[in-house]
């Protein structure tokens, strides 16, 4: 069934932005400061971080259907957290070069099938960030699998129902593997619908040659 678009304001944004200025930038995040002024008159400064690599997850599923955790120490959180297999896409990569390669570096596998999964906002409240959530099935081991020098993870299989109840309780919370997990309950329970096409055609092309319009903006800025 077709979803019909949901409701939008004639003119949706309504800020004029007066400048913009760097704060800070480093090879992962960038921040800077936006000031600008809103149609019903207030003034004020926003505070964006944006990032260099483009947030990708792959929910890789055994022929038990049992999901591929990865664990480790979430700097911070100050916690620790179970995963799916996840990383940062450079920006000449596509999700799933990005995803193919991180799941043979944390998880020592290669999949003979991926489908798109999933795609959101991480946090639209302060950063233009976008994620990209595959499904994985047909699994094999990858050889050469070596974790990074500033690595130290764990790999588990849990059942794909015992993963949701632990969303549900709390024990899992990295948004990529939430996100990932309820859109395969989701389409196993019917209520799924298929991506749009474009959007379908981004998890394998290169984010450099489809910016988002939210990354788009820091070419506005004579900066790093």
């Amino acid at each position: 069934m077709d979803l019909k678009p949901l409701p939008r304001p004639e003119h949706p944004d309504p800020y004029t932005v007066l400048d913009r200025r760097f704060v800070y930038d480093s090879p992962w995040i960038r921040i800077r400061e936006d000031r600008f002024r809103h149609r019903r008159g207030a003034e004020g400064r926003y505070a964006v971080c944006g990032f260099h690599r483009t947030a990708c997850g792959v929910l890789a599923l055994d022929d038990q259907d049992r999901v591929v955790l990865v664990g480790q120490w979430r700097y911070p959180l100050e916690a620790y957290s179970w995963e799916i297999p996840e990383g940062g896409g450079d920006i000449s990569e596509s999700p799933f070069e990005a995803m193919r390669r991180e799941l043979a570096e944390e998880a020592g596998l290669a999949a003979q099938v991926w489908e798109p999964l999933a795609f959101f906002h991480t946090s639209n409240s302060s950063t233009e960030e976008e994620a990209f959530l595959f499904l994985a099935t047909g699994l094999s081991p990858f050889d050469g699998h070596q974790a990074e020098d500033d690595e130290e993870l764990l790999l588990h299989r849990e059942p794909f129902q015992d993963c949701l109840r632990r969303v549900l309780a709390g024990e899992i919370t990295d948004s990529l593997t939430v996100v990932a997990l309820l859109a395969l309950q989701g389409g196993r329970s019917g209520v799924a619908a298929a991506l749009d096409p474009a959007l379908a055609e981004r998890f394998f092309q290169r984010p450099q040659d489809h910016p988002s319009a939210g990354r788009a903006r820091w070419r506005e800025l004579d900066g790093p």
